[in-house]
């Protein structure tokens, strides 16, 4: 059965039980580029899971439930940094992986800390600090996330003219590369033109992702996404995600091929990209289908 129907019959998402079969926890075959998972092979990791879920819980088990991302936003708003690689640290120790460090500790610290200054709760000077903090995290964190082997294709990503927020791209770079893929990353506040050059660099390109997380960045956002048509034509797929994309009718409306519901969105929609024929560019797909996240 295919990960979708897999998913279905364990009732999580396609992402959990994708990043279960990364993990080794769930034995799987990939076939035509596409993974396969056998009804035995299913069973046994029910089986599993039922028995670890019998099993009384040890003092190991316990930190692994453990607030990580409160204690995390804590000391970001304190200026901690020190006490902030220790909470990845033991988040670690405890069975994290890196792409539950990055997605479900160290990002929804960061949103709570952008919520708490819209709301006026903190000054923008904690906000910067916070990410200054997050950054240096990112790069101790960034040599787990090398992997060896072929690499997939090449993906381009980048923040359009107005677009501030550079840190969510190296996060999104660092998942790619641990899925296998080649990443240009351009940072953020870049000119459609370079996004272009860029570009016309890379004859393997596979897609190009804009993240646009701020409504101001948006006329930007329309500037790369027309500017990438009229140079390399609609053979690539240009992908619009961030929080100023609110779901695929923006990112349709705004020109895009495909909206990216956060960084599980698009490294789900690679994979899922990767797996089809060279045909896949169908009209209903570029009409501005939705990758979700859970």
């Amino acid at each position: 059965m295919s990960l979708d129907d897999a998913a279905k019959v364990l009732g999580v998402h396609y992402m959990t039980v994708y990043r279960y079969v990364r993990q080794g926890k769930l034995a799987a075959t990939r076939v035509k580029g596409v993974w396969q998972v056998t009804h035995h092979a299913l069973e046994e990791f029910r089986k599993r899971s039922n028995e670890r879920a019998t099993t009384p819980r040890s003092s190991t088990d316990a930190r692994r439930t453990g607030d990580y991302s409160g204690e995390l936003l804590r000391c970001l708003v304190n200026a901690d940094a020190g006490g902030a690689w220790q909470v990845i640290q033991r988040a670690i120790d405890a069975g994290s992986d890196t792409e539950e460090v990055y997605l479900d500790i160290v990002s929804p610290a960061l949103a709570e800390i952008g919520a708490q200054w819209s709301r006026g709760e903190i000054d923008i000077s904690i906000e910067h600090q916070a990410t200054v903090i997050v950054t240096r995290l990112v790069g101790q964190l960034s040599p787990r996330f090398v992997r060896r082997g072929r690499r997939r294709g090449d993906v381009l990503i980048g923040g359009p003219a107005g677009e501030r927020h550079a840190l969510p791209l190296a996060m999104l770079a660092d998942l790619l590369r641990l899925e296998g893929w080649e990443v240009l990353d351009l940072g953020a506040d870049t000119p459609a033109n370079s996004f272009v050059h860029a570009a016309s660099r890379m004859p393997g390109l596979t897609a190009v992702g804009v993240s646009v997380t701020t409504p101001v960045a948006v006329p930007g956002a329309v500037e790369v996404v027309q500017a990438l048509r009229r140079a390399i034509g609609d053979e690539v797929p240009v992908v619009l995600g961030g929080a100023a994309i609110a779901d695929a009718e923006v990112a349709r409306e705004l020109g895009a091929d495909f909206f990216a519901d956060g960084a599980r969105g698009f490294v789900e929609f690679l994979n899922e990209l990767s797996g089809r024929p060279s045909s896949r560019r169908s009209s209903a797909g570029r009409s501005g289908s939705s990758v979700s996240d859970n």
